[in-house]
């Protein structure tokens, strides 16, 4: 699978999947109903669908997983270099203050702490 092909369709691919095995499952509870099968051919049918079904949506479904990593890391460092691009030069300066701010306030008070008498 080429990683260049757009996702949607990759999507819409896998739906219609797991819509052509309920699918399958319905027709085989509709034949035994009919009783063209007997319970224990129904059931072990059953779980060869049902196992074939988990099996391509595990093969998909890692493809997939990598393909959405790969492409949240990429966007969000796309993400970052527009902020980046887009801050403003204060922002960094208010940011400075308020963390010289919150530093001062701690090391007041540790050293109430550690006064005499302190508690």
């Amino acid at each position: 699978m080429k990683h260049r092909a757009t996702k949607e369709p990759v999507y819409e691919s896998l739906h219609a999947l797991n819509h052509g095995f309920e699918w399958v499952l319905t027709e085989l509870a509709r034949l035994h109903e009919l009783g063209m099968f007997n319970q224990d051919l129904t059931n072990i049918l059953r779980v060869v669908v049902k196992e074939t079904r988990a099996w391509a949506n595990f093969e998909l479904l890692e493809i997939l997983h990598q393909r959405e990593q790969d492409d949240w890391t990429r966007f969000g460092r796309l993400h970052r270099r527009w902020e980046k691009k887009l801050q403003d030069p204060n922002d960094v300066l208010i940011e400075a203050k308020l963390l010289m701010e919150k530093q001062q306030k701690a090391v007041a008070k540790k050293s109430r702490q550690t006064q005499p008498g302190a508690k």
